[in-house]
């Protein structure tokens, strides 16, 4: 990320850019025949005879796309409806991923298929008795058609700085906006006035004629791991905290800990990569030496995520330590634009 972003610095990372740059056109090019034979038919799409919305990125990740496909999940269940959530299950293991895990907290009731093949996962889910289904992460994969394509961009960094993999986080053009039914703008509360404005203008420019939606990812408790015990999120205020993530965008999580009137400690956030295996493994390896070194430092308390906390249920995070080992739990909530959106699910649970 300190490359890609330009802050790594120096004639090696320039060098490292340039080879990155020459991947990127190559990327490019692939993923522009593959759109190409979509679009004349070469490359087949299948309907599976029930409505299917798709909350997905144009970016690998980062914009807090869990949260929001609980949202919708739990919107259409609202209406009516029976959804089902397909994904293709990226790093599953035996268990399943974290995200089938924090899905399974945040939508306890609901079925959840992980298969590669999310045609066939599809097709299960409705023998199972779906009535809509609801695609994790699917924006790329033109294969399923849907009828709803909900696409999140992250307001702290929509574009992936403005390339294409490798050089970049962009899957795809920005040109394929304009395949979505509805945008999300997430983490819209920290960003200005004047930057949404400005976000809402380029997508337009890219063809974008649907709804835009702003929403954020709001604290709502502190739970801590080995207890379970729950507390306002409120009581971050003032305090000097250890973070710890495995997430797309752990930039995101400081910021929301800085909003809650937290201090990052000295040695900052430590960051891993995203899905990363929490085993025991890795937190000998990784994070017991972080929250301990931290504690050095003066933090009072550390923090992970609800994706990276539920790798964690039933262990003792750092044996010995003085502070507790907390996972923030957020809420995907809708600061503008809900009844477009309702108004949007509501006609496919209609029509389903």
């Amino acid at each position: 990320m300190d490359l890609i972003s330009g802050n790594r610095r120096g004639i090696g990372a320039s060098l490292l850019r340039g080879i990155l740059r020459l991947a990127s056109f190559w990327y490019w090019l692939a993923v522009n025949l593959r759109l190409g034979l979509y679009a004349i038919g070469v490359k087949r799409r299948f309907s599976v005879n029930r409505p299917v919305v798709c909350v997905g990125n144009l970016t690998t990740g980062g914009t807090g796309k869990t949260p929001a496909v609980a949202c919708v999940v739990n919107l259409l269940r609202e209406l009516g409806a029976a959804p089902a959530i397909v994904s293709r299950g990226y790093r599953s293991g035996a268990g399943g991923n974290d995200e089938l895990r924090v899905l399974g907290e945040l939508c306890p009731t609901v079925k959840h298929l992980q298969n590669p093949d999310r045609v066939a996962g599809a097709r299960e889910a409705i023998a199972g008795g779906a009535s809509v289904i609801v695609l994790d992460d699917g924006f790329s994969h033109l294969r399923l058609r849907r009828d709803l394509d909900v696409l999140l961009l992250d307001a702290l960094n929509p574009f992936g700085f403005g390339r294409m993999l490798p050089r970049g986080l962009m899957r795809e053009p920005l040109r394929s906006m304009r395949r979505a039914g509805a945008i999300i703008f997430t983490r819209a509360d920290v960003a200005t006035p004047e930057r949404l404005r400005e976000l809402e203008d380029v997508v337009k420019c890219y063809g974008f004629t649907g709804p835009v939606l702003h929403a954020a990812h709001k604290p709502v408790k502190l739970v801590e791991i080995a207890t379970g015990q729950e507390s306002e999120a409120a009581a971050l205020r003032g305090k000097i905290v250890a973070p710890f993530c495995g997430i797309g965008n752990p930039s995101g999580f400081e910021k929301t800990l800085m909003a809650l009137g937290a201090s990052i400690s000295k040695l900052g956030t430590l960051v891993m990569d995203d899905h990363a295996n929490l085993d025991a493994r890795e937190l000998t390896r990784q994070v017991q030496p972080f929250i301990r070194a931290s504690m050095e430092q003066g933090a009072q308390v550390a923090v992970c995520t609800q994706k990276d906390a539920v790798k964690l249920r039933g262990i003792e995070v750092c044996p010995g330590a003085d502070i507790p080992v907390l996972e923030l739990r957020v809420e995907f909530a809708l600061l503008r634009g809900a009844a477009e959106l309702n108004e949007a699910l509501a006609r496919l649970v209609k029509n389903a």
